[in-house]
């Protein structure tokens, strides 16, 4: 469920992990997805110490004191998706993409894309850089950009 009436999208397919598949070009023109969620078990989570995690920057904190708080591991992917959302509806352009099937990133800009499930599993081994400075970097990255 996501934090808005906004309707979930599909993740592209990206390339089989054994082997590259090759397809024509299609002439019709989809826009890339915003919005696929992957992170219910995260809002039941936070739902149920009676926290709400909305999409915005400023839940950044909230979710690392919970991951200072011992949040479970197995919230590592929910938390990467939630990243993943947020970063495509704050950062104009963002966008999902998946080169290879099964990790999907977030296409910042032109030359930056984040592995946002890769960010979520460092941020609940060690605790810096957390997720609030993540995003500070990703945002310096998008500036920088010509």
């Amino acid at each position: 469920m996501s934090s808005s009436e906004e309707p979930l999208q599909e993740l592209p397919a990206g390339m089989p992990k054994r082997y590259a598949e090759y397809k024509p070009v299609t002439s019709d023109a989809v826009p890339p997805p915003t919005n696929v969620g992957g992170y219910d078990d995260l809002l039941s989570y936070f739902q149920a110490r009676g926290q709400t995690l909305l999409r915005r920057a400023e839940s950044l904190a909230t979710l690392d004191e919970a991951i200072n708080d011992g949040l479970p591991a197995d919230l590592a992917r929910p938390v990467g998706m939630f990243y993943g959302d947020l970063l495509t509806h704050t950062i104009p352009a963002a966008h999902w993409e998946v080169v290879e099937e099964g990790y999907p990133l977030v296409r910042v800009s032109r030359e930056v894309a984040v592995d946002v499930v890769r960010v979520a599993l460092r941020r609940l081994a060690t605790p810096e850089p957390t997720l609030e400075q993540n995003y500070a970097h990703v945002l310096e990255l998008v500036r920088q950009e010509p």
